[in-house]
């Protein structure tokens, strides 16, 4: 039986357009008009996931989500907001509201078709085919496919690893081994040749690549070489120094367009593209020199903008780093609204721990586990 999908919006063009393209995808699709009726029909129909406009007659797309996640049968069903409204308020709003995507209008149709594929996909996980009462050799659980973080202990409380194509925000105090954990996960990936971008504000590129080469079954320029790894300079930039020139490099005085640009330019060479969608991962270290140097909402804008790229380039796992201290509270649960997971570091009396805080479409362990960083 196909899934069934619930478009909202009050422009038919875009009813039509979405429509065609998911039938074409072998879905039933149910047109609404508006809020009341996107409602209505949702509860009435219980689709597998629901598309929503947010400016629409009678009742929102805010309103929609909100009612939709009050009932207990739809928790898991999965919202996806599409909007010509693309600030980060409404984004914020929409995914305090329940949202699990947020796409802006004018949108890709293969972008729009790979989330929802993806995220009836997650949906699936978060389900049994038979309640408690039904015999246990009679349910079924589909897997989420896993991404291996490189850290044994981090595995162990994620059942196997990241979700894969995740956005996941590492968090912690200074000197609590984020930057060990970010450069492990990136040299496991290489290590089982998947393609791997390291998105540098801290660190130069040079000692990036010192540290990488300690841990690395072979020597990082090999990877190079092999178009398998790509440095993105933004460090020359943050800190002032004059290095060698890298092929993807920020010019003269950063701006964050620069900045999308030149990681465009370098996922394009990767392979980690909307043409190619080779996937693999990334980590940007740190996220905390944009949201000191920058406007905090044009950076948090900057970083919704990236973490909406990993289903479309082939679904890409990215960490962002951030430095306990660096933000208010605030802007850190704005932060952690757009991440698909939160992973949290600490010392104590000179040993290292982790746990998970927080992540989406799997289950994980929210306990602290100590870890040897080396």
């Amino acid at each position: 039986m196909a899934q069934k999908i619930l478009i909202a919006d009050d422009e038919p063009n875009i009813l039509m357009l979405t429509s065609i393209m998911l039938e074409d995808a072998g879905y039933e699709t149910i047109l609404t008009k508006n809020g009341a009726q996107a409602i209505e029909r949702a509860l009435k129909d219980c689709p597998d996931l629901i598309i929503t406009d947010i400016v629409m007659p009678e009742k929102d797309g805010f309103e929609v989500c909100k009612t939709i996640r009050a009932n207990k049968g739809f928790n898991n069903v999965p919202i996806i907001i599409l909007s010509a409204i693309g600030d980060e308020f409404n984004k914020i709003t929409g995914f305090e509201g329940g949202a699990d995507d947020y796409i802006t209008k004018p949108f890709n149709l293969e972008e729009l078709r790979t989330r929802v594929q993806t995220l009836l996909l997650r949906s699936k996980d978060q389900k049994t085919v038979a309640d408690n009462n039904v015999n246990e050799s009679i349910k079924t659980k589909v897997d989420i496919e896993k991404t291996d973080t490189g850290i044994p202990e981090l595995n162990q409380l994620l059942n196997g690893g990241f979700p894969k194509g995740s956005n996941i925000l590492l968090q912690g105090p200074i000197g609590t081994g984020k930057s060990t954990i970010g450069r492990r996960f990136m040299s496991n990936g290489l290590n089982n040749k998947e393609r791997c971008m390291f998105i540098t504000l801290d660190d130069s590129p040079q000692m990036i690549r010192k540290s990488m080469n300690n841990i690395l079954t072979k020597r990082i320029d090999e990877f190079e070489e092999l178009n398998l790894f790509s440095v993105v300079d933004g460090y020359s930039w943050s800190s002032g120094a004059t290095l060698k020139k890298e092929k993807y490099s920020i010019d003269g005085i950063l701006d964050l367009n620069q900045l999308s640009m030149v990681i465009s330019d370098a996922g394009m060479s990767l392979g980690q593209s909307i043409q190619s969608k080779l996937g693999g991962r990334r980590i940007i270290d740190s996220i905390s020199s944009l949201l000191i140097n920058f406007d905090l909402s044009l950076a948090q804008r900057f970083l919704s903008q990236l973490c909406r790229t990993s289903l479309a380039f082939g679904m890409v796992n990215t960490i962002f780093v951030l430095e306990d201290g660096t933000v208010s509270e605030h802007v850190l649960n704005n932060i952690k609204y757009v991440m698909d997971g939160v992973v949290e570091t600490k010392q104590v009396d000179g040993e290292f721990y982790l746990r998970v805080s927080s992540m989406k479409w799997i289950d994980y362990n929210r306990d602290w586990i100590k870890v040897k960083i080396q």
